[in-house]
This record gives C-alpha cells, structure tokens and sequence, in this order.
C-alpha cells in the first residue's frame, strides 16, 4: 500500500511539474512515468512470488525484496497473497499500456487544433 501512495503522489507531483514547465504532452509523459513504476513493481512482484515457489528453498514464506514488502505489507502472507498481488499489478500494467497510445494519441490531436 505504501508503493501505490508514494507512486501516485510521484506521479502527481511529476505530471503537475511538467504541466508548469510547459512541456508538451505532459499527460502521456506522465502515464510513461508510472508505467515505468509499474514494472518495477511487476519485476519485484514476479521475483517475490517465484522464490516462495520453489519447495525447500527458503525457510516458509516471506518477502525477497523491498519493493514487494512496500506493496503486499506485513499481515497474513500466503501464496495465494503473492499472486493476487502480482495479478493486480500485471493487470495495471496492461492497462497503462492500453492507455498510454489512446492518451498520446488524443495530446496529439488536441495539439493540432
């Protein structure tokens, strides 16, 4: 929960930094931004629920990195946890970048008129 805070606080201040310096297309570089943010958080997600996988490799279950701790938290870890934590994020990320060519797409015909 931490990372979603801190991401769209990032992501606000970013594309309202952006907005005051004039740059064009602040919206699309903006959704760049967080889709970037969304896989690492992917990345951190896979590589978290892979090393729990693997049977006799660690001591139970737990966190492998930071980034992962940042999202899923410290209440009831389980398997099914992992994964629901790394489909939501994988299913973020597909939709960023769904969004990504439609906002472009409408910055750019906004620009033309």
């Amino acid at each position: 929960m931490v990372y979603v805070i801190v991401n769209l606080f990032l992501v606000s201040a970013f594309t309202l930094s952006i907005r005051r310096a004039g740059v064009s297309r602040p919206c699309s570089k903006a959704i760049a931004a967080a889709l970037g943010l969304s896989i690492v958080a992917v990345v951190c997600l896979a590589q978290n629920y892979m090393n729990n996988q693997v049977p006799g490799a660690q001591d139970g279950i737990g966190i492998t990195n930071p980034v992962a701790y940042w999202i899923i938290g410290e209440d009831r870890w389980s398997i099914e946890k992992f994964r629901l934590a790394l489909v939501h994020s994988v299913g973020l990320m597909l939709l960023l970048i769904a969004a990504y060519p439609a906002v472009s797409w409408r910055e750019a015909r906004m620009n033309r008129k």
